[in-house]
This record gives structure tokens, C-alpha cells and sequence, in this order.
């Protein structure tokens, strides 16, 4: 367990953000939601600034009102009526399915770490956070399977050689409980859960024989599953410049608006691949270049 001295004054935690996800769906056992992270090199930080004065928390900005809850939930747990102010700064925006809402949580979960001077129990934080919103696995630096609902983790696969993603956002933003509240994905993911522990067994063995074109195939598959209730207009046309540039496959945000293709950074003809992918994309929305942590 990591050693810690309280803080006296601010107290700062950090998390990464995920693209979507490689893949998304039930398991066929017990019928619980999992996905499989992609972590990638975008933060949320959050900073605490506690005012001994006041028993209210805030954020700023002030929609952090999850970020918020979480915090009293922790700050209770320890006994602690301090108030203050929660800074958070992302560098993804909301409603993209970029797991910033879930980075924030984590970054402020890290941030009470440091104030209280003691870490946090991994398995209770993780139920914590899903107590709060479904959750994915950020608090892992490293792709696992995770099951977001119940705040557990399933699996750990580990971390993939650097791989870049070309993200076409499609634009709006989509908020992850309205998304989960109408049924209508519980159900689609339900009628194929055989399909989906199948992909399941195949992006953990290829994770495992570092087969990164398997990965790019399960992915793929695992954004064609989700056009039915989270159509992409432009998956086609994503697809299309995949092949048409070396890429691996796609990756989608599932609950969000960005659609990605995956890329080998250490192909020799990567720089062109990559140039190539953003020109083809950019008639269609906004693109940016995202690195995953390797």
C-alpha cells in the first residue's frame, strides 16, 4: 500500500481518459455489462482546495455535480465534514465517450487520497464510483475488462505496443445514464450476448499473443453490434479509409459521439497512413490524434 502525509492545504489527483471502448456487451453467465478499455494520453485533473469553515463541496466547473457526490460519499466514509472546492480540469469534453465523467471521478478520488494521507481501498472506490454512474475501468493503467455496473474488474490484459487513434467526433454529445436508462441497449446487448463472450474470448487471447490485427477485427465488430442503438453515421466511411490506410480497425465510443480507426505507430509508413486518415476524415467532422499509454 503507497505511503502518504496528509495534505495541509490543496490536494491534486489525476486520471487518464479511455476511447470508448475496444469492446462492449453482456456476459452470457450472469448477464452482466462488461467493456474492455483503451486507455489513452488525455487527463483529467482535479484539485482540492478545503475550506475547514464550511461542510459544503463544490466543483468548479459547477457540472461536476458527479464529481461532487462521489466526493461526499468518500469524505463521509472517513468521517471528514470538511467542505471545499473541487477544481477539475479535462482534457476531453463531455458527452464524447471519451470516459471523461469516469476520469474526473477518479481524479478526485485521488485528490481525497492525498488530503486524507492514506489510500483509498481499491474494490470499495471501484463500487463507489459505479454507485454513482456506470463506470469504466480508468482507475487500471492498463486495457482490462471491467463491468461497469457493479464496479468490479474481471480481467487485466494489459498494456498494447504504442498504438495511435485517428477520431472522427460526429459531433453533439450523448449523456451516459439517459443512454442507459431507456432499456434499449440492455436489451440489443442481450440478444447477442452469445456473439459478444465469443469476441470476449478472442480480444483477451489476442491481447495475450499480442495480435493487434485481432484486436482491430473484434473492435470492429464490436462497433458494427452497437449501430443499432448508437448509429455512427459515418461508420462506413470510417471503415473505408481504414483499409485504405493500414489501420487495424475501428474503435467506437459506444455510449458517446467519436469514432476511431487504430493504428501501428511503429509501421514504417505510419506518419503517411496517419496524414492520409485525418485529410480523408476531416470532410466529415472533427479529427484529432489520440496516443494510447503503452
Amino acid at each position: 500500500m503507497r505511503s502518504f502525509h496528509p495534505a495541509p492545504r490543496a490536494a491534486a489527483g489525476i486520471s487518464y481518459c479511455s476511447f470508448g471502448e475496444l469492446l462492449q456487451g453482456v456476459l452470457l453467465e450472469d448477464e452482466s455489462d462488461f467493456l474492455v478499455t483503451l486507455p489513452i494520453r488525455k487527463y483529467s485533473v482535479s484539485t482540492f482546495v478545503p475550506d475547514h469553515g464550511s461542510s459544503e463541496i463544490v466543483t468548479q466547473p459547477s457540472g461536476k455535480t458527479k464529481a461532487a457526490a462521489l466526493a461526499r460519499v468518500i469524505l463521509a466514509r472517513h468521517g471528514r465534514t470538511v467542505g471545499g472546492t473541487f477544481h477539475i480540469d479535462c482534457d476531453i469534453p463531455v458527452g464524447k465517450g471519451l470516459s471523461s465523467s469516469s476520469a474526473d471521478l477518479l481524479a478526485t478520488a485521488r485528490a481525497i487520497e492525498v488530503y486524507l494521507g492514506r489510500e483509498l481501498p481499491l474494490e470499495q472506490l471501484c463500487r463507489d464510483m459505479s454507485g454513482i454512474e456506470p463506470t469504466d475501468g480508468v482507475m487500471f493503467a492498463e486495457s482490462v475488462v471491467y463491468l461497469q455496473r457493479k464496479g468490479m474488474l474481471r480481467a487485466r490484459l494489459g498494456r498494447l505496443p504504442n498504438l495511435q487513434i485517428v477520431s472522427l467526433d460526429e459531433g453533439g454529445t450523448l449523456d451516459t445514464l439517459e443512454y442507459h436508462r431507456g432499456g434499449e441497449a440492455n436489451r440489443h446487448n442481450r440478444e447477442h450476448r452469445a456473439e459478444f463472450n465469443e469476441l470476449l474470448e478472442r480480444i483477451v487471447a489476442a491481447f495475450a499473443a499480442r495480435d493487434l490485427a485481432e484486436i482491430g477485427r473484434v473492435s470492429t465488430r464490436s462497433a458494427q453490434i452497437n449501430q443499432k442503438v448508437n448509429p455512427k453515421r459515418h461508420l462506413v466511411a470510417v471503415q473505408d479509409v481504414s483499409a485504405a490506410t493500414g489501420g487495424l480497425g475501428l474503435v467506437t465510443a459506444h455510449s458517446g459521439t467519436c469514432i476511431g480507426i487504430l493504428y501501428e505507430a511503429g509501421r514504417a509508413d505510419h506518419a503517411a497512413n496517419l496524414a492520409r486518415a485525418v485529410d480523408a476524415l476531416s470532410a466529415h467532422g472533427s479529427v484529432r490524434v489520440y496516443d494510447t499509454i503503452c
